[in-house]
């Protein structure tokens, strides 16, 4: 658990310098400040929204059809 949370924690950091002002990073930020601990199914999903949001899918496995067309 304390490698998720420091994932977590960097993908945060990470995620607050690409978009500073984007609402999810209050939230984040808001539920960490409450004082009680995120479980792994939230520190995952989480991790995963911001990934998403910082690399979209589409950007991570280009088809090879687009390959083809940029020769």
């Amino acid at each position: 658990m304390a490698s998720l949370f420091a994932d977590f924690s960097n993908t945060y950091r990470r995620f607050v310098e690409t978009f500073p002002k984007h609402p999810l990073a209050e939230e984040l930020k808001n539920h960490i400040m409450k004082g009680k601990f995120p479980s792994e199914n939230w520190l995952k999903a989480n991790i995963k929204k911001m990934n998403d949001l910082m690399t979209p899918p589409w950007m991570n496995h280009p088809s090879q059809d687009s390959k083809d067309e940029c020769a």
